[in-house]
């Protein structure tokens, strides 16, 4: 553990290390890179497990039954066979937002927040008329993100169901019955995507390797290829830290050439003028 982090340190500013990096074995940065992406990945998997577990396993015990009650009316059944919809109430069936969701439906110019129409085939102006942010038709379920863009989905995709607010609740209570379950597989979950959002590079780098390779040539430094990529399977990981870092401190949005920014600049910062005549040589 103290060699991978003295060879992180040595990643953000090294320039003899980053020399010497242009003709290390492959398979010693390629473990190095590894091991770092799991150290990485473990500390997102436990920050979002002690952010967003808690607040769930709430969710589900407290709030979703209450949800259900306030948002599926009792005398509400949507039967779904063979991909087609059909309800036991009056069409069109209106659901109106409650408290907090409706004022956000009244920012974005809507009236309610599902209509159900089986009688009729999707139809945009009609769609648009309802106000609504969702819409379910014989064949479709038709929703409206925030930036006004459509998505239909078909039913013939869905398992036929009967869906009823007694059908909800039970399935809430199974929820309740199964959260260990459900955690447990949420978090290996999240480390196996979090790890393979970092492996990704390996791939990404082929490309972002150009980078030390057109600087090399720029500054006449002989530089192969294989030297720069692997230069890169270094500085990447300061980048992916640094991202990773103000991920945890809850700065989600970050703009996607966050990283690619943060590799050049450790990337330029490392590859200095040197009198050596061989700063990178051709392996």
């Amino acid at each position: 553990m103290k060699t991978i982090f003295e060879t992180f340190k040595k990643s953000i500013y090294n320039p003899v290390f980053y020399q010497n990096a242009a003709t290390t074995p492959l398979s010693d940065i390629v473990r190095y890179y590894i091991k770092f992406s799991l150290l990485l990945s473990v500390a997102m998997t436990v920050y979002l497990g002690v952010a967003l577990v808690p607040q769930g396993i709430r969710f589900v015990k407290e709030h979703a039954p209450e949800l259900v009650k306030s948002y599926f009316p009792a005398e509400l059944t949507i039967n779904i066979e063979k991909g087609i919809a059909s309800v036991n109430v009056k069409e069109p069936y209106i659901i109106l937002g409650k408290n907090g969701s409706q004022a956000v439906l009244k920012e974005q110019g809507l009236e309610s927040m599902l209509v159900i129409d089986t009688k009729n085939e999707f139809n945009k102006n009609k769609f648009d008329e309802y106000k609504t942010f969702a819409l379910l038709t014989k064949t479709e379920i038709v929703t409206r993100s925030n930036n006004g863009q459509i998505t239909i989905q078909d039913l013939r995709a869905a398992p036929d169901a009967s869906i009823n607010q007694e059908w909800l609740l039970s399935w809430v209570e199974k929820t309740k019955d199964s959260l260990g379950t459900i955690v447990f597989v949420g978090i290996i979950g999240t480390f196996i995507a979090m790890l393979f959002g970092y492996l990704k590079y390996f791939i990404v780098l082929l490309l972002f390797a150009l980078i030390p390779r057109l600087i090399a040539y720029l500054k006449k430094m002989p530089l192969s290829y294989g030297g720069a990529y692997r230069i890169s399977l270094y500085a990447i990981v300061p980048a992916l830290a640094l991202k990773t870092l103000i991920n945890i401190l809850g700065v989600f949005f970050i703009p996607a050439y966050f990283t690619l920014l943060v590799f050049m600049l450790i990337v330029a910062i490392n590859m200095k003028e040197s009198e050596e005549p061989t700063l990178f040589e051709t392996k």
